[in-house]
């Protein structure tokens, strides 16, 4: 896909994006917010204190139907809808030996079906185990919202804080549980700002196998300000106030270039669209040389590429996976 139409068509996707937008103010103002945050220790922080005890539930009688899974979120927000960790997953026969992959969606998704799409029939015939976590304040966790994903990135500094605090420890959780009570590889994948918490994710957590980042964000204030999906949100903290470099600041330690991930360069693998219009080159690009250059694929299209480049992320994807897999990597 050449520049010119990526860019359109990303211009496109935007512009329905935000006819759909916060009808109210989101900005919350807490005097004692910059202290709080200066005063913070990032790996007790982000610290998972017990591994959760999931619930599964079938979804109906059918052989293949998907499970759903529950259990109480790690940071407690007050929100009885938002505080219980939820998602779906697909086991094979052989569930307890496979390679279980996490698949992480992106902001503002109003359901599954775009990632299912591009991951999970591949993913299956490989007798993959796969699991889809709801992020906080999207699908059934965001009630009282205008739109899915409203609440979890918004113009509450705050609010942000912790939402994103509970999505880390929500698949730490998940990730832990799976070591705890299975066998098999943990692989983690995110996608757009699921790519941005995967990263997050793998800063903290040393029990993932590997990490795929896809069409992923690094520095979220860089992205409010300057990049076109956050230009309300900007607006909404100028508004009252709040600059970049006071923003900055506040989110500092939902950074993931501020620190080392865990997993080791070779099992990592970035993919970026090159005329990506939601997240910014130099923002992706500044995550991969912090990392040390783990395998970087820069695909012809924009952020759109997600839906238009749907079997090449999948190709790509299983490949790194089945190679790691072949080679034994520990």
């Amino acid at each position: 896909m050449n520049r010119w139409l990526s860019v359109l068509i990303d211009k496109a996707g935007l512009y329905f994006l935000h006819r759909n937008r916060s009808i109210y103010t989101q900005f919350q103002n807490d005097n004692d917010l910059h202290s709080i945050l200066h005063n913070q220790n990032r790996d007790a922080f982000y610290q998972l204190n017990e591994v959760p005890h999931l619930l599964f539930e079938q979804k109906d009688s059918k052989q293949l139907s998907p499970y759903s899974y529950q259990y109480d979120s790690p940071i407690q927000t007050g929100d009885k809808t938002n505080d219980i960790a939820q998602g779906i997953c697909y086991l094979n026969e052989n569930h307890d030996q496979s390679v279980h992959v996490i698949i992480v969606h992106g902001w503002r998704s109003d359901s599954l079906n775009k990632f299912k799409s591009i991951f999970l029939k591949q993913m299956q015939k490989k007798g993959y185990n796969v699991y889809f976590p709801t992020l906080p304040y999207h699908f059934e966790r965001a009630s009282g919202s205008q739109y899915s994903g409203e609440y979890m990135i918004s113009a509450n500094v705050e609010r942000t804080i912790t939402a994103i605090r509970q999505a880390v420890l929500e698949i730490r959780g998940l990730i832990q549980w799976i070591k705890q009570t299975k066998r098999g590889k943990v692989v983690l994948i995110g996608v757009s700002l699921g790519g941005y918490i995967s990263n997050l994710v793998s800063v903290y957590e040393k029990e993932i196998d590997s990490l795929i980042s896809v069409m992923y964000a690094n520095n979220l204030s860089y992205e409010i300000w300057n990049t076109p999906i956050g230009k309300y949100i900007k607006q909404d903290l100028q508004k009252h106030n709040i600059t970049y470099e006071q923003l900055q600041q506040y989110w500092s330690i939902l950074q993931a270039d501020e620190t080392q991930s865990l997993i080791s360069t070779e099992k990592i693998l970035l993919i970026s669209g090159k005329y990506d219009q939601y997240v910014m080159d130099q923002d992706t690009k500044n995550l991969w040389l912090a990392w040390g250059k783990p395998k970087r694929l820069l695909y012809n299209c924009g952020h759109a590429g997600i839906v238009f480049s749907q079997k090449q992320i999948a190709r790509d994807t299983i490949n790194f996976i089945e190679n790691l897999t072949t080679n034994g990597s520990e």
